[in-house]
């Protein structure tokens, strides 16, 4: 059975149309029609162009000119009416859409990034946002759901605005995640790796050399720049039966990129499981999370941290590259660890680090990055 209420009026042309139709046929001008109706030609060009609704004394005029009846153009121009305010609604639904999906999702940098294609309507936008999220209908609430645990105990950062964000970078992340084949996980081999990231930081080559073990323990690494009003650095969670390790390069630097991924490795062996699927390192600075607090806890620990305070805690107002040099190569970390250390505690200026200032970008494979 059909649905009155969803029965919309097909296009239609309003009485401006017919009119100028009617005077086609007699050959007349808008003068002309002045003269014959009594009509100014300025009120007459308004209702030729449609843009002023026909009066009931225009339409008995009308109808007595034309040899038709009143009701003929008022049947008209109300039928022109009616398609004109249900295409009004048709565009402000349109409109409310659009804004929903601004709101939660920033279009305008995923569309920068590639992410989605451009587009000509709301409901062209909105089909993409459907496949992007894998859903039948356009509803937030889902993540509502699925981001209310999360944001009990995240900081201020993470309110529902740039927390919406940043879960559509994960999700962005998730589909990157879901077309990388690596071996099958093995914790043990990750462990191992992890105990001596110290010395992978060390090696010309070992950035590169490091992330070939990560893929061979079994775990899914890559590069997928952040989305604005996030501050995420990086991400951990699982794919299928892999644990992944996605890395933004929102700070460039050797040394971040070190301590991300060493920070990363710390939340899979310490924090993924059924109840905790994904963590995403959106914190501003300064800000403080016990989940977080733990893996920068390992982290450090992994990239020798306490042994670099305390070996450099003589030197540290007169501190010197040499002697920079000496604590890495004694405890097997790139210089630009010892000097991030020291600079993330404030006992030095982190503009120390032109020193050793390496791009990172530099030393990953292509392969590795997501554009």
């Amino acid at each position: 059975m059909v649905n009155v209420k969803e029965i919309r009026a097909n296009r239609k042309f309003g009485p401006g149309y017919f009119i100028r139709e009617q005077m086609e046929m007699r050959e007349w001008t808008q003068d002309d029609l002045s003269s014959v109706t009594g009509f100014t030609v300025k009120h007459l060009n308004k209702v030729l162009q449609d843009k002023q609704p026909l009066s009931l004394e225009m339409a008995r005029v009308l109808g007595e000119v034309f040899n038709t009846t009143a009701q003929y153009w008022i049947n008209i121009d109300t039928g022109y009416r009616l398609w004109l305010e249900q295409e009004k609604t048709k565009a402000e639904i349109e409109a409310d859409i659009k804004g929903l999906i601004y709101e939660r999702m920033p279009i305008k940098d995923m569309l920068a990034k590639g992410w989605l294609e451009h587009f000509a309507s709301a409901s062209e936008l909105k089909e993409q946002v459907l496949r992007f999220w894998n859903w039948d209908v356009l509803d937030f609430s889902v993540l509502d759901k699925q981001l209310a645990p999360w944001l009990s105990r995240k900081s201020e950062s993470f309110n529902q605005f740039n927390a919406s964000y940043a879960y559509t970078w994960y999700q962005m992340a998730r589909k990157v995640a879901n077309e990388i084949t690596v071996h099958t996980y093995n914790r043990d081999h990750l462990q191992s790796i992890f105990n001596r990231i110290h010395v992978f930081s060390s090696k010309e080559r070992g950035v590169e050399q490091f992330l070939t073990e990560l893929n061979n323990s079994g775990v899914k690494f890559f590069i997928l720049p952040h989305l604005q009003k996030t501050y995420l650095d990086g991400a951990a969670f699982y794919s299928n039966e892999n644990p992944v390790i996605v890395y933004t390069a929102r700070y460039r630097r050797l040394d971040n990129f070190w301590f991300t991924v060493a920070h990363e490795i710390a939340h899979i062996l310490l924090h993924l499981d059924n109840e905790t699927m994904f963590i995403l390192d959106n914190l501003k600075d300064g800000e403080r999370d016990e989940m977080e607090d733990e893996a920068n806890e390992l982290a450090a620990e992994k990239l020798r941290h306490p042994e670099i305070f305390n070996y450099l805690t003589p030197y540290l107002n007169y501190l010197s590259a040499s002697k920079v040099k000496e604590c890495a190569a004694h405890y097997q970390v790139h210089p630009s660890i010892v000097i991030g250390k020291l600079a993330h505690d404030d006992h030095i200026s982190y503009k120390n680090l032109s020193l050793f200032n390496e791009n990172v970008l530099d030393k990953i494979p292509d392969k590795y990055k997501i554009k």
